[in-house]
C-alpha cells in the first residue's frame, strides 16, 4: 500500500532555486536531477497555484500523485505557466477509469501504460472484436476519457514518470 502526492519543479539556475525555496522552504533535490520535490498535503492539485509557479519561474512544474490500493493516478505538467498535459485515472469520479485526458502525449506514456505483458493478460479475457480493439488501443497508444483501458498499476506508472524525468525521492 502506498500514497504519494508531490510537486516537482525544474530549477537549475540559482535565482530559480532561491525563488522556489522562498515559497517552498522544504523543497529538496538530489544530485543528478534538475528537479526539486515538494510534498503535497492534498490529493487535489491546486492547479492555478501550480500554473502560477510555473509561469513565475518560467519552468516545468509537475504534479504526481497515486494511491496504490485503488490504483488511482494523477499527472499534470505545466511548462512556463501552460498546462501541457493532464492525466487522471480513477481518482475522483469512477475507479479504474480515465477521468481526465488533456494535452499532448508525453514520451514516457507508452512505457507506463502500454506494456505488452499487460496486453497479453487482457487478451486472455476477451475475443473477436474486443481483442481487436484492445490491440488497436495498444498499437495507437490511445488514452480516452471514460475508458477503462489501458488499465494501470498506479505506483509503477508513477515510477515510470519519475524515471523519465529523473525525479528526486525515487532512487
Amino acid at each position: 500500500m502506498g500514497t504519494l502526492n508531490a510537486i516537482y519543479v525544474r530549477a537549475t539556475e540559482p535565482a530559480k532555486v532561491t525563488a522556489l525555496r522562498d515559497v517552498h522552504p522544504t523543497a529538496y533535490t538530489e544530485p543528478g536531477t534538475e528537479f526539486y520535490a515538494i510534498e503535497a498535503d492534498s490529493f487535489v492539485p491546486l492547479e492555478a497555484d501550480l500554473a502560477s509557479l510555473s509561469a513565475r519561474l518560467d519552468t516545468d512544474v509537475l504534479w504526481l500523485g497515486f494511491q496504490s490500493v485503488v490504483d488511482a493516478f494523477q499527472f499534470h505538467h505545466w511548462r512556463s505557466g501552460q498546462h501541457v498535459r493532464a492525466l487522471v485515472f480513477g481518482c475522483f469520479d469512477q475507479e479504474r477509469t480515465w477521468e481526465r485526458v488533456e494535452g499532448r502525449t508525453e514520451e514516457w506514456e507508452r512505457a507506463a501504460f502500454f506494456d505488452e505483458k499487460h496486453l497479453e493478460h487482457a487478451l486472455k479475457f476477451v475475443s473477436g472484436q474486443q481483442a481487436e480493439e484492445l490491440q488497436r488501443i495498444w498499437r495507437d497508444a490511445e488514452i480516452i476519457r471514460g475508458r477503462t483501458e489501458p488499465s494501470l498499476d498506479a505506483r509503477e506508472s508513477a515510477r515510470k514518470v519519475a524515471e523519465f524525468y529523473g525525479l528526486p525521492g525515487w532512487s
